[in-house]
Order: structure tokens, then C-alpha cells, then sequence
């Protein structure tokens, strides 16, 4: 099982973050960046560039979670 840990988290506006997260276990770690959208929509992506690609429509990889919940699964599992 994996832990997390928020390394950090940027404000576009109230209702609206960029996290970007430490998920590790004994044998690897990676770092995530999540994009928040009214803690309804969550954006999953491995990389600054990813995120970056996201906002300029240009994004090859993103993972869409429609809860917290479900992203944290998916966040406590790969790694």
C-alpha cells in the first residue's frame, strides 16, 4: 500500500488547486499533479508538462476521477 503526501498546492481561485503529490511505498515513489475543479472534477497527471499540456489543450496523458474518493484509490494502489 502506498502513503501519500502533499508536497504542495497552488490557488488559481477559491474553488479551483493544483496539487502536487508524493505517493511512495518501500520500493519506488513518483510525483502526481492534480488538477481540482470545485472538489468535484479531479485531473491525475504524472508530470509539470502533462499539467501544463492540460490547460493548452495539448495533454497525452490524464486520469479523470469524479471523487476524492476515487482518486485516492486509484493513488493508494499504483506507485
Amino acid at each position: 500500500m502506498n502513503t501519500t503526501k502533499q508536497l504542495s498546492c497552488e490557488y488559481l481561485s477559491p474553488n479551483k488547486t493544483i496539487e502536487e503529490l508524493l505517493v511512495f511505498n518501500d520500493h519506488s515513489e513518483r510525483v502526481f499533479y492534480i488538477y481540482n475543479y470545485k472538489e468535484t472534477s479531479f485531473w491525475l497527471f504524472s508530470s509539470r508538462d502533462q499539467l501544463d499540456g492540460f490547460f493548452n489543450n495539448t495533454a497525452t496523458e490524464k486520469h479523470y476521477f469524479q471523487t476524492e474518493s476515487e482518486l485516492d484509490h486509484y493513488l493508494l494502489k499504483s506507485a
